[in-house]
């Protein structure tokens, strides 16, 4: 039986194995992570760690919650930074989120496969309440964004839908060699930001929010 421990011992444990799940999460993903692994570098017995969590996918969990809640931080800074027009501050924060989302790895493997392995293992409340939280967060920037003066002018739940697919993109650039891939993204960038403000118009119509198809899964 593993021992008990105090709980300041636990907030330490809590603390090195979020920090070793990030790091063997986002280098391997969650499939190829193992508890053994994780607890030894924890510095606690495999029979430990269940003192913890109930499963390594329970662990991936909260330690992209934790991530996403560091990434979140910094976009809200952003949103009253001063720029030459409303579109390039939109745009500038934009690519921001595109640029932490490709420099960290493990909001990839949540968004690639392994979201697959969760479905199966994890329960289905508590990946609710993430994706709850995801669209909570968009609403939530977009008001801030509204309010510093950027003039969005389109349903937080249609801005998802126009970036998805280049989360798709980012997720599978490998496959695509294009050479100029990160121009691409930055022109479609401000291609959108454009178009949520009202810039420009298209001759196709994006659903209405709450429609089918007006919905998306969140960045």
């Amino acid at each position: 039986m593993p021992k008990g421990f105090s709980e300041h011992e636990k907030k330490i444990i809590r603390e090195r194995l979020l920090d070793e799940g990030y790091r063997q999460f986002a280098a391997y993903g969650l499939k190829k992570t193992n508890v053994d692994e994780l607890a030894e570098a924890a510095g606690i017995s495999k029979g430990a760690f269940y003192i913890f969590y109930e499963s390594k996918e329970a662990l991936f969990m909260d330690v992209v919650e934790r991530t996403e809640q560091r990434v979140r931080r910094q976009l809200f800074a952003l949103v009253d930074q001063p720029g030459p027009s409303p579109r390039e501050r939109f745009y500038a924060l934009l690519k921001k989120a595109f640029d932490l989302f490709t420099e960290t790895p493990i909001l990839q493997f949540f968004s690639g496969t392994d979201y697959e392995l969760l479905l199966r293992r994890i329960p289905g409340k508590k990946l609710q309440d993430h994706l709850a939280s995801d669209q909570a967060f968009i609403r939530d920037l977009v008001s801030r964004c509204q309010e510093a003066g950027i003039p969005i002018q389109v349903a937080p739940e249609q801005i998802v839908g126009l970036l998805y697919p280049l989360v798709l993109a980012i997720l599978h650039r490998g496959d695509l060699g294009l050479e100029s891939f990160d121009g691409s993204i930055d022109v479609h960038l401000e291609l959108v930001a454009a178009y949520c403000l009202g810039e420009i118009e298209t001759l196709a119509k994006l659903p209405a929010a709450g429609s089918p198809g007006g919905e998306g899964k969140g960045l």
